[in-house]
């Protein structure tokens, strides 16, 4: 293995953020125009993974002039109260600390948001909404120097925010909502041209190479970690040999990207669907998932955890579009669950 091929590996790095962006010019503009002193318009920005939500809200936070920013991680802000205090930390750029009730930290905020204007942006909005999302969205929605105060929810998913919160909420925030489509297979390539030309050294892939990853997946995140795996791997060149001999690999490295955030459990739990997953082609019972997490846990002398911390971290899994899960109402057990695999390609 040899990292010769790799003049620089920032392109090639999830949170690396472009100066320009394909095919995004009327969500840039968009943007740009709801965002802003003389705006206090609340943002639904939704899509695929890999369709740029993020890296364009945070490439538009960047040119804001005089303007107070919070970007929230949902992932690991997944309740009221973690939210309020990294948005207070934002605000006054100094730790925050547990012993305030949580209306001490809605007071300070408002206090925070009187006199600048002041952009909060809520990423992967349905982790939060598993919880209390929904009384956060409330109080963001109804502060009182509200229209000093823009608020982008951001998820992964076809969410129906409407759907999602109390009608009182979605009325008092009113987000104006943002589509995002997923790229083209020729929009895929030219995203992974432009981080090649950035990255690799010159004549290291064929261009061939870069049209199998395209026609593969519409995830360009997936795409560029695929990329960055076979430049790894190669010795001289990419091909389009070698970029399929790598594709496992390269799926596997951007599911440990994805779940690098969480915790043992969760990784433990989705070793236990993998493994399952192999041995049968249908839906995959949770009861047989909870029993082979638990042996995966005994195995590595853990403790396991209960069936609804289980429960909860299987839709968290769900929240990733790592697995599918079929819900079924009735019977004796009640609401029982089956899962499938989700495979990141397309």
């Amino acid at each position: 293995m040899t990292r010769e091929l790799i003049s620089d590996l920032e392109p090639l790095q999830p949170e690396s953020v472009p100066a320009d962006f394909v095919d995004r010019e009327n969500t840039k503009t968009a943007l740009s125009n709801l965002i802003g002193p003389d705006s206090s318009r609340n943002i639904h920005l939704q899509g695929p993974k890999g369709t740029g939500k993020t890296h364009l809200t945070l490439l538009q936070l960047n040119q804001l002039d005089q303007a107070n920013t919070c970007y929230i991680d949902c992932k690991n802000s997944d309740t009221q109260y973690k939210t309020l205090r990294q948005i207070l930390q934002s605000l006054t750029k100094e730790p925050v600390n547990t012993g305030y009730h949580t209306s001490d930290l809605q007071r300070k905020i408002e206090e925070r948001t009187g006199a600048v204007h002041t952009v909060i942006v809520l990423d992967e909005i349905e982790f939060l909404l598993e919880n209390d999302g929904d009384s956060l969205l409330y109080f963001l929605s109804r502060m009182k120097n509200q229209s000093k105060v823009n608020v982008i929810t951001i998820s992964n998913q076809n969410l129906n925010l409407q759907k999602q919160v109390e009608e009182r909420t979605f009325s008092s925030l009113q987000p104006y909502p943002i589509q995002l489509e997923p790229y083209t297979g020729e929009e895929v390539y030219d995203i992974l041209l432009e981080r090649a030309q950035k990255s690799l050294k010159p004549q290291t892939v064929q261009k061939s190479s870069l049209t199998y990853i395209a026609s593969t997946t519409t995830n360009p995140r997936l795409g560029i970690q695929w990329l960055k795996t076979a430049a790894q791997q190669a010795d001289k060149i990419i091909t389009e040999t070698h970029v399929q001999q790598v594709q496992e690999k390269a799926v596997n490295e951007y599911i440990n990207q994805i779940l690098s955030s969480f915790t043992e459990h969760h990784r433990l739990l989705f070793q236990a669907i993998q493994e399952l997953a192999e041995d049968t082609d249908t839906k995959i019972r949770t009861g047989a998932v909870y029993k082979r997490y638990q042996e995966l846990c005994q195995s590595q002398e853990q403790e396991s955890l209960s069936n609804r911390r289980i429960s909860d971290h299987l839709k968290q899994l769900e929240h990733l579009n790592l697995i599918k899960a079929e819900y079924h109402y009735g019977g004796s057990k009640g609401k029982t669950r089956e899962i499938r695999l989700k495979q990141p390609t397309p």
